[in-house]
């Protein structure tokens, strides 16, 4: 999966490629603080990048890094836990202009 926008700068920057492990609804949650794709809760074919910030019941709440950029749950309020798709485990980061 690709990076798009500056929600999850500077963690995460545009064009950067996350390693995602998939989750089933067995599987135990992701640490909080770790780094999550689900659902958009409003467009559910869009899948978004955040922080796992809490969990009350089956209720996540999300967050980017970057407030200013990212709209979540601040936005949103919790989202269910069935909108989870998967932790990022790995990133892959683009290579800066200087670099090309």
């Amino acid at each position: 999966m690709q990076v798009e926008g500056y929600s999850m700068w500077p963690t995460l920057k545009p064009k950067d490629r996350v390693i995602l492990r998939p989750l089933n609804q067995d599987a135990p949650l992701p640490a909080i603080g770790g780094i999550i794709v689900c659902k958009h809760p409003q467009q559910p074919s869009r899948r978004v990048i955040k922080r796992l910030n809490a969990v009350l019941d089956d209720q996540l709440t999300v967050l980017g890094d970057c407030p200013d950029a990212s709209t979540d749950s601040r936005q949103w309020g919790t989202i269910p836990r069935s909108s989870l798709i998967g932790e990022i485990v790995g990133i892959v980061t683009a290579p800066s202009k200087q670099d090309s």
